[in-house]
């Protein structure tokens, strides 16, 4: 560090233009003093018992103790000539108050910089010293200290160079030390804004909220009070300090564990206890006792973020690609940089080096969002993939359905086609058949005549086209089907000299017109104008229709004789009619007059809805 400090000292003067009488002026390393502990206001005089020592002094090395004042002496040597305005550059802030007094009359106090307290948070001090105050040949110089030995208090080398040679080593420690400390914590508080948005619309993802609390963490020790001027004072020691220093260790390794996979609920209730009493312990114990406390908590952080690394390599969450290695290296760095800091803070390295701690601050934050967003992909191409397995699985599926689908519609078809079958057989049998089968057993017994045999044979005729033309689609138009029956009773109608009145009008679409219900009405309708034609001894026969919403109406009226509703024996032919229409929830009304005719009122429903349970069921 001496090296450092040494040579950017020397560059940094020679690297600035001087004029001729000022190139004389050397740059001063100040690393030899001599020191006397005392509290007086002013230099101690030459007689005092003035010890050699070897700057920087680390108090907590050399001075232990409780808070004391000291003296330090330096001196150095001014060329004769004309003398130039110089600086005076401390590598940092290292002590409660320092006060300078050059050649025995004050210069200046670092009371403006503040305190930095156990939080050792130190910007670099450069003060300009005027040419008055140097005189040719040896110039003394008197450094006043208060000092606190517990929490590192000391003093560290002093640079005195000519000019503003010294202001660019100043700026680049300043902005090695202050700035990119401020400009880290202005990053971790964006981050954790956005990570904390984020965590508001996915609650379920914890790692977001322990991500937004650890950028706040870093975010509390670098805003503002990092800063002497603006800093309140109870931020340089106390809870506070402890807050400013330790705030982000323990959300910081719980969000590592997170990200690994790791749910451990008694060791992180352990390190938030640990957390807490350290917190406790440094608001009972004055600054003093500081020390202790923040060297127990820096060891025992650092040895828990070794064995998280330990943890991380071992997990099997995280997979061997370039973010889980950015995420080890980024821990690694954690380790090491809190590992040098504590190295400095126990005093195994040199006094004057950068604090290195917030440094890890980018790349964790990178690592970490690498580490999110990398886990974000592979959940987008997880749900591509299962997206992809479902549409596959989907689509087999389908055609599994739709197979299944064909087959059944197949067997539905293979049903459907033995049950018509099996109905147009019934058909045949009980009309059709029972018709050949009454025939031939007239013919068997001789007894019938030849008129008789015609005439049986032109009604099984009729029935056998009958059947054929309820086979015949219709697409529910009722009016098809009555068409059919005057067509089919054209011939009869003729011959028998009865004139036909059709006032069929037209007819609203039935929806239950299957070939059997269409059967049924054929028949209903056959059997009321064969009777009509070839027993009412009718001159003229109505065939009409009538429609009122819910009931459909067919009525076949003749003016024949007529009869007597009640002395008249019920037959076969109306009983038929009668469940025929019942089957289709509909009904047969009949009336007749001696003398007026007949009418037969077929009453149908115009959706079905009227249908008695079971009875379209059937048809």
């Amino acid at each position: 560090m001496r090296f450092l400090i040494t040579l950017a000292a020397i560059l940094i003067a020679g690297a600035m233009p001087l004029p001729a009488s000022a190139q004389v002026n050397p740059v001063h390393l100040l690393e030899n003093a001599e020191f006397v502990m005392s509290n007086a206001r002013t230099p101690p005089p030459d007689d005092a018992p003035w010890q050699p020592v070897k700057l920087p002094d680390n108090w907590y090395l050399t001075h232990p103790g409780p808070p004391s004042v000291g003296w330090y002496r330096l001196t150095y040597d001014m060329p004769p000539g004309q003398s130039i305005t110089h600086s005076i550059y401390l590598p940092r802030n290292s002590a409660r108050r320092i006060d300078m007094f050059i050649n025995g009359k004050y210069h200046a106090s670092t009371i403006a910089y503040g305190d930095p307290g156990s939080r050792s948070l130190a910007p670099p001090i450069i003060f300009t010293l005027p040419s008055p105050l140097i005189r040719p040949g040896r110039n003394v110089m008197h450094v006043r200290v208060e000092a606190v030995p517990e929490i590192r208090h000391g003093l560290t080398r002093i640079v005195v160079a000519p000019g503003q040679a010294v202001r660019r080593l100043y700026e680049g420690r300043l902005a090695m030390q202050v700035t990119t400390l401020f400009m880290f914590g202005a990053a971790a508080l964006i981050c954790g804004l956005l990570a904390l948005a984020f965590w508001f619309r996915e609650r379920k993802d914890t790692t977001l909220l322990w991500f937004a609390i650890t950028t706040f963490g870093w975010a509390m020790a670098a805003i503002p009070w990092t800063h002497g001027i603006i800093a309140p004072p109870a931020f340089s020691h106390g809870p506070l300090a402890f807050v400013a220093r330790f705030a982000y260790a323990a959300p910081m390794l719980v969000l590592c564990l997170r990200i690994a996979g790791k749910r451990w609920l008694w060791p992180e209730a352990g390190l938030w206890l640990f957390t807490l009493l350290g917190l406790a312990l440094v608001s009972m114990i004055d600054e003093a006792h500081q020390g202790s406390i923040i060297t127990y908590w820096s060891v025992t952080y650092l040895a828990a973020l070794t064995m998280l690394l330990l943890v991380l390599v071992r997990s099997q969450r995280l997979e061997h690609t370039w973010a889980s290695w950015m995420f080890a290296a980024a821990v690694i760095l954690v380790a090491a940089l809190n590992l040098h800091d504590l190295a400095r803070w126990m005093g195994w390295i040199d006094y004057d080096s950068l604090t290195l701690s917030h440094f890890h601050i980018p790349l964790v934050l990178f690592a970490i969002g690498t580490a999110i967003v990398n886990r974000h992909f592979h959940a987008v191409a997880a749900v591509i993939q299962a997206k992809a397995e479902l549409e596959s699985r989907v689509a087999e599926k389908t055609r599994e359905i739709e197979a299944n689908y064909a087959r059944v519609q197949e067997a539905e078809r293979e049903k459907t086609l033995a049950r018509e079958r099996r109905r147009i057989m019934a058909d045949m049998h009980d009309g059709l058949g029972s018709g050949l089968v009454g025939l031939l057993g007239m013919v068997q017994s001789g007894k019938t005549t030849l008129q008789e045999i015609e005439r049986r044979l032109h009604d099984a005729l009729q029935e056998l086209r009958l059947a054929v033309d309820a086979l015949e689609p219709v697409d529910g138009d009722l009016g098809v089907v009555l068409g059919n029956v005057r067509h089919r009773m054209r011939a009869a109608i003729e011959n028998s000299g009865v004139r036909l009145n059709w006032q069929v009008a037209e007819l609203p679409q039935l929806s239950y017109l299957t070939p059997k219900a269409i059967l049924a009405i054929q028949r209903i309708v056959l059997e009321a104008l064969t009777n009509a034609l070839r027993h009412a001894r009718a001159h003229e026969v109505t065939v009409s229709t009538k429609f009122d919403r819910n009931w459909l109406e067919i009525v076949i009226a003749d003016d024949g004789s007529g009869y007597d509703e009640t002395n008249v024996t019920r037959g076969r032919g109306l009983d038929s009619m009668r469940n025929r229409a019942y089957s289709l929830g509909g009904e047969v009304e009949v009336r007749s007059t001696p003398g007026t005719g007949t009418r037969i009122t077929l009453r149908l429903p115009a959706n079905g809805s009227h249908t008695p349970p079971g009875a379209l069921a059937n048809i």
